[in-house]
């Protein structure tokens, strides 16, 4: 009978372990990396309207991108900068290429542009752009993503 109740007690305890206690996992176990950057926020603004960006398939070794950024009202200095980035195969997290244009205008509450770059097949790419407005000693900025491209 004693017996019993200890194996009884053993059990519970184990039960109730489990329920309680997890194993942390690392990053380098997680199958489906969590890109924070795909995550963004409303953001509350003086300056900036909007910012928009695209990314598209120009053929087998080029993408296109196009950005804009708007204010409510004409600003010293208004900018989108494109940056290209391409998701890491081993640890899945989007890296910056190096390949960006940067688009300015003064005295204005609008500007745009349009650039294309040559790519490596067998890679996934996106485009993250800054959206950035100078004002008066303020500084704004926003960020857009893409969804990412296979080629």
């Amino acid at each position: 009978m004693q017996m019993l109740g200890k194996a009884l007690l053993t059990s519970c305890v184990l039960i109730i372990g489990f329920f309680l206690f997890t194993s942390d996992v690392d990053a380098s176990e997680q199958t489906t990396p969590q890109i924070k950057e795909d995550i963004i926020s409303v953001q509350s603004t003086n300056y900036i309207k909007e910012g928009n960006s695209s990314i598209r398939k120009l053929d087998s070794k080029r993408i296109g991108s196009n950005c804009d950024t708007s204010s409510y009202s004409s600003v010293q200095k208004i900018t989108c900068t494109i940056n290209l980035q391409v998701k890491n195969k081993s640890t899945g997290q989007w890296v910056n290429t190096g390949n960006s244009k940067r688009f300015v205008d003064n005295s204005s509450s609008y500007v745009s542009g349009s650039v294309h770059f040559t790519i490596v097949k067998g890679y996934e790419y996106r485009i993250r752009t800054v959206h950035s407005i100078t004002h008066n000693s303020s500084y704004e900025s926003l960020i857009s993503i893409t969804p990412g491209l296979k080629f």
